[in-house]
């Protein structure tokens, strides 16, 4: 008869594992210090995640799915491509200023050979999509026409990146929210063509 796994534990491994990963390194943790720090055996570890590349995997697939319940949270049927790419900047900036750690992994892994193209291509299907309605959107208003999509996205992940690293160093609400606002205007103007002066009038 097959043993009954926790739930709980699997989330504790995973949430433990995913401090260390961040904190030490992802190749230089081991198996065994996970199961330590969670006060497991490593034998129990190995009923969850049968290698240290399943971990990896099922936490990569943890985070999308949990920055995308953020995003899709904000979204609404009705609106524009502009608003809901607006969304997508705001919960998954805003997702992941509150997740520092699973930001550090989501960028260590990401930027590497650690994670298979299997399963990133595996979370984008699952966890993406809103950013596919979006683009549906954007070309149904006559939008991102003369851009590649795949480089919507690669400019859509760059950007937030690149505003994620420096509202995160930047101290008082009010300069992360004006952070946050003109770095959408720049990734909008730059794949939209579109001047938030020209809006206004």
């Amino acid at each position: 008869m097959a043993r009954s796994l926790d739930p709980q534990k699997r989330e504790d491994l995973m949430r433990v594992a995913l401090g260390l990963f961040v904190k030490q390194g992802i190749q230089t943790t081991s198996t065994a210090s996970i199961s330590q720090a969670a006060g497991m055996a490593t034998g129990t570890l190995f009923l969850y995640f049968p290698t240290k590349q399943d971990l990896i995997h099922a936490l990569i697939m943890d985070i999308g799915k949990r920055q995308s319940e953020a995003v899709q949270g904000l979204l609404h049927p009705e609106y524009s491509a502009r608003e809901t790419f607006l969304a997508i900047w705001e919960g998954s900036i805003g997702w992941f200023l509150e997740h520092p750690e699973a930001y550090r992994y989501f960028r260590q892994v990401r930027e590497s050979a650690l994670v298979a193209e299997t399963v990133v291509r595996e979370s984008d299907e699952k966890y993406l999509s809103y950013f596919h309605e979006g683009l549906r959107k954007a070309r149904a208003e006559g939008l991102f026409d003369a851009i590649p999509l795949e480089m919507v996205g690669a400019f859509l992940y760059q950007d937030m990146a690149a505003v994620l690293e420096l509202v995160a160093a930047v101290p008082g609400p009010a300069v992360r929210t004006e952070y946050l606002k003109l770095g959408f205007e720049i990734f909008w103007r730059g794949v939209a063509g579109e001047d938030p002066e020209t809006r206004k009038s």
